[in-house]
């Protein structure tokens, strides 16, 4: 048996061609629906929710196990969160320990990190409104399952001038 060679050339064009194939990956066109969201309420699997809901609202996800490794739910405030809680995670199912949210002021536009759940006991996430903090238009969160739990990473925007400071928190209720 003899050996192959690969050129110069050839591993340029793979390199170039893994390279625009990363580049065109966006987990957003892996979605299967998007739903504006007004009122409390489940949401689907491979989905992107655009939350216009101002007041207190609960939000569940799937159980683990009617999920699959690689699912997402995409949510995006389209409206501020004005008062009260919006909690999301379902009861028993523990956010992953890899989860983390951000979030900073307006006015210098820094990410701060504000929270991640335990791996063990955190179902719930808790975004309670603020003034001037948020959340606010523009707050993004991706949950991703990961096999076993889902894990949840994002970033809060401010809300009004930006001066308050987010009320962002993994917990059990």
């Amino acid at each position: 048996m003899g050996t192959k060679r690969v050129g110069l050339a050839r591993i340029e064009s793979l390199m170039e061609n893994l390279k625009r194939e990363i580049v065109g990956f966006n987990v957003e066109t892996t979605a299967n629906s998007v739903t504006t969201v007004t009122a409390a309420g489940a949401l689907a699997r491979n989905s992107i929710n655009l939350i216009n809901d101002a007041d207190a609202a609960n939000y569940t996800l799937p159980a683990a196990a009617d999920c699959s490794r690689g699912d997402i739910i995409i949510v995006k405030y389209i409206a501020i969160h004005s008062s009260g809680v919006h909690k999301y995670g379902t009861s028993g199912e523990f956010f992953g320990a890899q989860s983390a949210i951000f979030t900073g002021p307006a006015s210098t536009g820094a990410s701060l990190f504000v929270a991640a759940p335990d791996g063990t006991g955190d179902d719930f996430l808790n975004l309670t409104a603020v003034s001037n903090a948020g959340p606010g238009v523009g707050t993004e969160l991706i949950f991703h399952f990961n096999g076993s739990q889902w894990v949840v990473n994002g970033r809060v925007a401010a809300s009004g001038n930006g001066t308050g400071t987010a009320n962002v928190a993994f917990g059990t209720t």
